[in-house]
């Protein structure tokens, strides 16, 4: 099976095995590569999607509520199901007890209570959604609040589920 060439020179005919393996060998780099790129996407986007930790999300619901940067530390017990959280006041203007100091203390205390309310509420009674991303928010059952002016304690509070919550103001101009 062979052919003459010019120059005498036979030639085999046939198919050649080289660009037949250097077709299969780029297919299988190439579909390393990208099974390789999607295994990486795919992690990226379990990660991107993954509940941040309870301490840290409860620190976003608070802040959600209080406003930015306003919570200062939060400690979770995940066994005790207890919640530690200190944040500024974003109501507490004691600047304003010039005018009428009897009035702005009433209205101070008012404003501290409704701060310590709806941030113990939004710890107490999580979003259906939220809790059955992170259990362990379901589980808490006590929050207790600290609320700083200036670095200051003005008041503290204590909230458990089904019960009212108890604010003890500690700044000498709210009593």
């Amino acid at each position: 099976m062979g052919r003459v060439r010019a120059g005498g020179l036979s030639r085999k005919t046939g198919i050649n095995p080289v660009p037949i393996a250097v077709f299969v060998l780029i297919a299988v780099v190439a579909g390393a590569g990208l099974y390789a790129w999607d295994y990486a996407w795919r992690r990226r986007q379990e990660a991107a999607t993954k509940p941040p930790p309870p301490d840290v999300l409860v620190r976003s619901l608070i802040e959600n509520i209080i406003g930015q940067q306003a919570v200062k530390a939060v400690a979770l017990d995940e066994a005790a199901g207890t919640v530690s959280a200190t944040f500024e006041s974003a109501t507490f203007k004691p600047e304003e007890a010039e005018k009428d100091r009897q009035q702005w203390a009433q209205r101070a205390r008012r404003f501290l209570t409704a701060e310590a309310r709806l941030a113990s509420d939004v710890i107490l009674q999580v979003p259906e959604p939220i809790r059955t991303q992170v259990p362990a928010l379901g589980a808490i059952r006590k929050v207790t609040l600290t609320i700083v002016y200036r670095g200051a304690t003005v008041a503290t509070a204590v909230a458990e589920r089904g019960k009212e919550i108890q604010v003890t103001f500690v700044d000498s101009r709210l009593k």
